[in-house]
């Protein structure tokens, strides 16, 4: 449980800059201060949320597709396109971890 209070004095320039990067973060500005103030690393990925919208399209394309095959609908599936855009989110994936 946090009981103890810190307070400082800053600009109004840097109070707004310290909350634009927390929010950026993902943080509240307390949260952002103390990580940052104990030189924990803050991470930000820009990309990921598009990359994760794009796996949960495939994923669902891919879940309508197995139905149809389970039913007898669909006898014959073509994937490449599918596959190919698999490979592309695990490139750029593999490309960020090799950055952390």
């Amino acid at each position: 449980m946090k009981s103890e209070r810190f307070n400082i004095r800053m600009t109004p320039q840097e109070k707004s800059a310290i909350l634009g990067r927390a929010k950026r973060a993902g943080r509240t500005a307390s949260e952002f201060m103390i990580d940052t103030a104990l030189n924990r690393k803050i991470i930000v990925i820009d990309s990921l949320p598009e990359m994760v919208r794009e796996l949960k399209a495939l994923g669902r394309n891919l879940n309508q597709l197995m139905i149809l095959c389970n039913m007898g609908k669909v006898q014959a599936v073509q994937l490449n396109e599918f596959e190919e855009t698999l490979a592309d989110i695990h490139s750029e994936l593999r490309k960020l971890t090799e950055v952390l």
